[in-house]
C-alpha cells in the first residue's frame, strides 16, 4: 500500500475506533467510577503497549523525559479521567462532538507555544469551532425531554480536548525522532504508577460484584487494548506520516460515528446540538484548509 493509503487506512480506523469510545465509557460507567475508568483503560494500555513495543526501550534519552510527561499527562491520563467524568453526566454523543474540537485547539497551541503560523482563514475556523462549543455546552438550557444535562461536565470533554492540543503539538514537536510504538510505551510507563495508585485508593476490586460487570469489562479492555493501546501508536505513526493538525483532524469525523451509536442507545439530541456539531466541523475544515498563495 502506497504512502496515501496508509494515511487514510489509519484515519479511517482512528476514527471508527475513537467514534465508539463514548459509549464504550456509557456500558463501564455502570460498574466502575469515572476516575477507575480512566485508570484501567491506561491499565489495559499498557499491558499491550509492553507486550508489543518492548524492543523500542533502547530509543529512550533522558532529554526527551520532559516532553514524554507531557504527552503523558496531557494525551493520556488527563483526557481519560475527564471524559467519564463527562459521559456520567451527558449523553454519550455529545461528549463525542466536543471531543471534535481538538483541531481547534492543536492549531491555537501549536501557534501559541510552537510558533505555527495562522492564516486568515484559520482565525475563521478557530472562531467557528468556539462558537460550535458554545452551542454544543449551551448552558442556557441545561435539561432535555427526560434527561438533565449538566454543561458544566460538557465543558470537561472540551477541556480534554485542549489537552489533547498540547499533547499533538508536544509530539509532533518535542518527539518526531521517535518512533511511534517508542513514544507510545514510553508515555504508557509514565502512566502506570498513578493509574496503579488510582486503583488501589480506590479500592477497585470492591466493583467486582457489581452488575453488569462482565459488558463492563469488556468495554474497558477494548478500550485499554484497542483504543488506547494499538490507537496510540497508530496515532503517533500518523502524525509521522503527515502533521499534528492533519492528525488532529480523525476528530472532524468522530462525532458523526458518536452520534449514530448515542442515537442508537436512545439518547436525545436537540437541534442546537447538531448546530454545534455543524459549526465545530466548519471550523475544522477552515482550520485545516490550506490558504491560496499569494
Amino acid at each position: 500500500m502506497n504512502r496515501s493509503g496508509v494515511v487514510w487506512a489509519l484515519f479511517i480506523a482512528l476514527v471508527l475506533v475513537w467514534g465508539s469510545s463514548f459509549v464504550l465509557m456509557k456500558i463501564a460507567i455502570k460498574s466502575f467510577e469515572p476516575i477507575q475508568i480512566g485508570a484501567l483503560r491506561l491499565l489495559f494500555a499498557a499491558a499491550t503497549v509492553l507486550a508489543i513495543s518492548r524492543k523500542h526501550f533502547s530509543e529512550f534519552r533522558r532529554a526527551d523525559l520532559w516532553p514524554l510527561t507531557v504527552v503523558a499527562l496531557m494525551g493520556n491520563s488527563l483526557p481519560y479521567l475527564l471524559f467519564p467524568l463527562a459521559v456520567a453526566k451527558v449523553p454519550s454523543a455529545l461528549v463525542g462532538v466536543a471531543n471534535s474540537t481538538t483541531p481547534v485547539f492543536a492549531l491555537l497551541f501549536g501557534v501559541l507555544a510552537f510558533g505555527r503560523k495562522l492564516h486568515k482563514i484559520q482565525v475563521w475556523g478557530v472562531l467557528a469551532g468556539l462558537l460550535g462549543a458554545v452551542l454544543l455546552i449551551s448552558p442556557w438550557r441545561n435539561v432535555v425531554p427526560g434527561q438533565e444535562i449538566k454543561s458544566s461536565y460538557l465543558l470537561l470533554a472540551i477541556l480534554a480536548s485542549g489537552f489533547y492540543g498540547i499533547s499533538i503539538n508536544t509530539i509532533g514537536s518535542k518527539l518526531s525522532h521517535l518512533s511511534p510504538r517508542g513514544i507510545t510505551l514510553f508515555v504508557m510507563l509514565i502512566t502506570l504508577p498513578v493509574s496503579l495508585g488510582i486503583l488501589g485508593v480506590t479500592k477497585v476490586w470492591t466493583n467486582l460484584g457489581a452488575d453488569h460487570l462482565l459488558p463492563a469489562l469488556a468495554s474497558l479492555a477494548f478500550l485499554g487494548i484497542v483504543s488506547t493501546g494499538i490507537a496510540t501508536i497508530l496515532f503517533n505513526k500518523l502524525i509521522s506520516l503527515t502533521s499534528p493538525l492533519t492528525a488532529a483532524s480523525t476528530t472532524y469525523f468522530i462525532p458523526v460515528v458518536a452520534l449514530a451509536w448515542g442515537l442508537g442507545m436512545g439518547e436525545t439530541i436537540l437541534p442546537h446540538h447538531i448546530g454545534g456539531m455543524v459549526a465545530i466541523i466548519l471550523g475544522v475544515y477552515l482550520v485545516n484548509k490550506r490558504p491560496k498563495a499569494q
